[in-house]
């Protein structure tokens, strides 16, 4: 509960902070690369996707939906899967190599519910879809999902024949991360035929392939089935360490399904190890998942567990248990082979409890299944020996055919290619010689080039280096000198201040005994320039842009303030700053701290190095 609550609310922020900027590709990407190894935060992005509001386009809510089908899918949930990829198809009409994914998924889900009729149904869609646009990718993939159905429905050369057309059509796309799923597919397949070790081989290449993808779920499905075909080739051990790899591996996505068949198979190792306590609780384990799933495996691994119930002698356990499972209704969904499995086991339990005619019943049940088999694989063979026949003759025919050819062509072969062969050494030898030496020829010729080409390069850059050298020398001297002009300016102002206090306190001592004394004073210094807008005017041409970026930088600061860091920018000190604008040195501090004030700096250095920036 408090991990809903908490993806609820950081769902809610993320929301809110990405508004109109949130980026629907880079989320969709990102969702489909974490599905495979971190569904929950995949499933983060997916709700976050459709959590945006506005006009969004329909193959984003499309694909959005498909990914919350997948990630279902991901955790073992096929109802679920089938609902969110059929929404997703809803958006899809309109645009065919989206919708051809979605049926694809869609595929799965029903192959997951052992819905193999639906299943096919969807793949063959989604396959019709690739083909007319062409894309082998697409086609690759279809043909390996359609094999995976015809492997659960025990159709095995169907679908090798499938995988081994996806494997061709893959390389020559050179799509190696889709292969590798294809050559998962193959191995099942090969298990399923008893071909072990070559299953065993392509497992551990998978292994690797899956680890490097970063795609965990299918490297913990494939130390599965690699766990069950290492038990039929007696590597226990290596088995018992796939199996527990695996187990605790599945356990971050929650698929029960996936999680129950590898208890299941660890209970078959134990077993096989005379681990019987051991075996019964992987068993138990291993039904209850697979009956909290609704999973149509359940009727296989429910046979097994009966049948190891039946052995300890605990059949009111496998009692319960047949009830369980009857009750789930799997039982007309499951393939052949599993159905025996599973009618035998009851049918032994029933025979130990005294119930003879439910073990009558499972016995004839038994007895009509394995019939069945037997002529399946009975017309099996029929085909494969008229098929091997009809090879055999066809290429006896052949063999006799190529041999009266061979025999009339031999002689005249024979003078025909020994000239050939003088001919062509001949050629060859001249070649070789012309190419060494156009070789020797084009090595000098290269050289000589680069070797011109490396001295311009370097003459043309040191040339350059040079003017910027120049140049950047000359823009420093034009500075300097223009700051040394304003600095005098500053000066002068600053002793045209310093002449109208002397007035003042000549005034103040009686020493100009007449007005026009005073006015003649006056007079000469009114004569002088104007100082402070030539001051300002010059400030302003060597730093044009200082007053404009301190005004809309700190938009507080007043006329005065700005006239005032002009003058510290000139590196003026306090007092003379004092002087100039005729106040106290103390009047000057206070009046640099207001400003600092002003601007929210604290510290005289980063005050001092802001200006200097300007």
């Amino acid at each position: 509960m408090l991990k809903k609550i908490l993806l609820l609310l950081f769902l809610t922020v993320n929301v809110l902070s990405h508004g109109q900027s949130y980026d629907f590709k880079k989320a969709e990407n990102e969702a489909r690369r974490l599905i495979y190894s971190k569904p929950d935060s995949a499933l983060i992005l997916i709700k976050r996707t459709l959590a945006q509001k506005g006009n969004i386009h329909d193959t984003i809510y499309g694909n959005t939906y498909n990914l919350y089908g997948m990630y279902y899918g991901m955790i073992g949930k096929p109802d679920s899967t089938i609902y969110y990829t059929k929404k997703s198809l809803g958006y899809l009409g309109d645009y065919p190599k989206n919708r051809a994914r979605s049926l694809t998924n869609l595929s799965i889900g029903y192959r997951n519910k052992a819905d193999y009729k639906s299943a096919v149904k969807y793949v063959e869609e989604a396959l019709a879809i690739h083909s007319k646009l062409k894309n082998n990718v697409g086609v690759a993939m279809a043909y390996g999902e359609l094999a995976s159905i015809y492997n659960y429905m025990l159709d095995y050369d169907k679908s090798i024949d499938l995988l081994l057309k996806a494997i061709r059509i893959l390389k020559a796309e050179k799509n190696t991360r889709q292969l590798v799923a294809i050559k998962q597919k193959l191995a099942n397949t090969y298990v399923a035929k008893e071909n072990f070790k070559f299953a065993i081989d392509l497992y551990r290449e998978c292994l690797r392939e899956f680890r490097q993808a970063g795609m965990d779920k299918n490297y913990y499905l494939t130390q599965v089935n690699l766990g069950e075909a290492l038990i039929h080739v007696k590597d226990l051990e290596g088995a018992r360490k796939s199996l527990s790899e695996a187990a605790i591996g599945l356990e971050k996505f929650g698929d029960k399904e996936m999680i129950g068949i590898c208890y299941s198979k660890i209970g078959n190792l134990d077993n096989i190890l005379g681990n019987r306590a051991k075996a019964l609780a992987s068993y138990e384990k291993a039904v209850d998942l697979l009956a909290a799933s609704g999973s149509g495996r359940l009727i296989r691994i429910g046979g097994e567990y009966i049948t190891l119930l039946n052995k300890s002698g605990k059949y009111q356990v496998s009692l319960s248990i047949i009830a369980r499972i009857d009750k789930l209704k799997l039982y007309n969904s499951a393939n052949i082979q599993d159905k025996k499995v599973y009618k035998n086991a009851v049918a032994e339990t029933y025979k130990a409890t005294n119930n003879d005619a439910e073990a009558i019943s499972a016995y004839q049940h038994t007895i009509a299944i394995m019939d069945s088999i037997a002529m399946t694989e009975k017309e099996g063979a029929v085909e494969e020996i008229q098929a091997k026949f009809q090879t055999e003759l066809q290429r006896e025919k052949n063999l006799a055919l190529e041999a009266n050819n061979m025999a009339l062509q031999t002689t005249m072969k024979s003078e025909q290619n020994i000239m050939l062969l003088y001919v062509l050494v001949s050629i060859a030898i001249i070649v070789l010689i012309l190419l060494l030496l156009r070789g020797y020829w084009l090595k000098a010729r290269l050289q000589k080039e680069e070797l011109k080409s490396v001295e311009s390069e370097k003459s043309l850059i040191k040339q350059q280096h040079q003017y910027e050298q120049e140049l950047t020398n000359a823009q420093k001297e034009i500075i300097e000198e223009k700051q040394r002009e304003l600095t005098s300016t500053a000066l002068r102002m600053a002793n045209y201040q310093d002449s109208i206090n002397q007035i003042i306190d000549k005034c103040d001592s009686n020493i100009y005994t007449k007005v026009g004394d005073v006015k003649k004073e006056l007079q000469s210094l009114i004569k002088q320039k104007d100082y402070w807008k030539q001051f300002e005017t010059r400030f302003n041409s060597l730093h044009p842009e200082f007053s404009t970026t301190l005004t809309s930088r700190f938009s507080r600061l007043t006329k005065n303030d700005i006239e005032f860091c002009s003058l510290l920018k000139l590196n003026l000190s306090n007092k003379e700053i004092a002087s100039l604008l005729q106040i106290s040195h103390e009047s000057a501090i206070t009046k640099k701290y207001r400003i600092k004030k002003k601007m929210e700096i604290h510290d005289d250095a980063d005050f001092e190095k802001m200006l200097m920036e300007i």
